[in-house]
């Protein structure tokens, strides 16, 4: 569980007390590789609009190689993004400004502090009005082209609530053995291993957030991330919890894929703060469902 633990410490973020994230160095950022292949061709017909929510959170070079694999990788046509920015450093909101003054697909929040995870998230989402599909991205992910795509043609489906991708890095079923170590070769990695299970997915208990999709119909009916949960822990299984009570699947695609940092975006919450924060979420989540909190599990 310790693990685990750390692992969810990790992706959504830190107390407000403890100091700010320490500066991200490029080299332990994947290399690009070489020159990357052309983006394959928008799929022919209707193409329903995707919103794509990120909350920014410092951690500025792996914000700038997530929106460049989103606005210059992905294959998907119709999409636009939300960054919802956390109350980064200056560098960080200035990069972000001068990406929304060049690409129209961009929009910028700037909350100016902390919200958590829910409320930044809850924020994007209310700007989605014109989208048929709502994704929430985490800010240490890197797309392949092929990705949203995907991902709208799976969260169509009437059956299914939610559905995500697997990775390198996560707590839990999604995660899978991988074997690259630059961009050209995570795409590469990710057309094969895709290629060789497309179709297949299967249901699990929770979908980690850092690549989460579901139509605007299960966002009516299921509601915003609930901000009950502090800072961030939590939400991913109160949501999932919520769109099965619709009586709609979990589910993760094997024939999607990204690449996730996953301990890149946030510096870890101190141990007796982030124990106590755990508590206290865990505590909320079981008073609310009924119900006790299952820990994650590898496959």
């Amino acid at each position: 569980m310790n693990m685990i633990l750390q692992a969810l410490a990790r992706r959504f973020g830190r107390a407000k007390s403890a100091p700010p994230p320490a500066a991200v160095h490029d080299d332990s950022l994947l290399p690009i590789g070489g020159p990357l292949p052309p983006v394959p061709p928008a799929p022919a017909g209707p193409c329903p609009k995707a919103g794509i929510v990120v909350v920014s959170y410092f951690g500025l070079p792996y914000l700038r190689q997530c929106l460049e694999s989103v606005f210059g990788r992905t294959a998907w046509p119709n999409f636009r993004v939300v960054v919802v920015d956390n109350g980064s450093d200056a560098d960080t909101l200035a990069y972000l400004r001068e990406q929304a003054a060049r690409e129209p697909r961009l929009q910028v929040v700037e909350n100016g502090r902390n919200l958590g995870f829910a409320a930044a998230n809850n924020v994007g989402l209310r700007l989605l009005d014109d989208c048929d599909v709502f994704v929430l991205l985490n800010n240490d992910v890197v797309v392949p082209p092929d990705w949203l795509g995907k991902l709208v043609a799976r969260a169509a489906q009437p059956d299914l609530g939610l559905v995500g991708p697997v990775t390198n890095w996560t707590g839990n079923e999604a995660k899978i053995e991988t074997s690259y170590g630059s961009i050209l070769d995570m795409e590469r990695f990710a057309q094969d291993y895709t290629a060789a299970r497309a179709g297949r997915m299967f249901d699990i208990p929770v979908l980690a957030m850092y690549c989460v999709a579901f139509r605007r119909e299960v966002f009516t009916r299921t509601g915003e991330l609930d901000e009950g949960y502090k800072v961030g822990m939590f939400e991913d299984v109160d949501y999932a919890e919520a769109v099965r009570r619709l009586g709609l699947r979990v589910v993760c695609c094997e024939d999607v894929f990204v690449h996730h940092y996953g301990m890149a975006s946030f510096s870890k919450i101190p141990p007796d703060e982030y124990q106590r924060l755990f508590e206290a979420n865990r505590a909320y989540f079981e008073k609310k469902w009924g119900q006790p909190w299952t820990p994650h599990r590898a496959r």
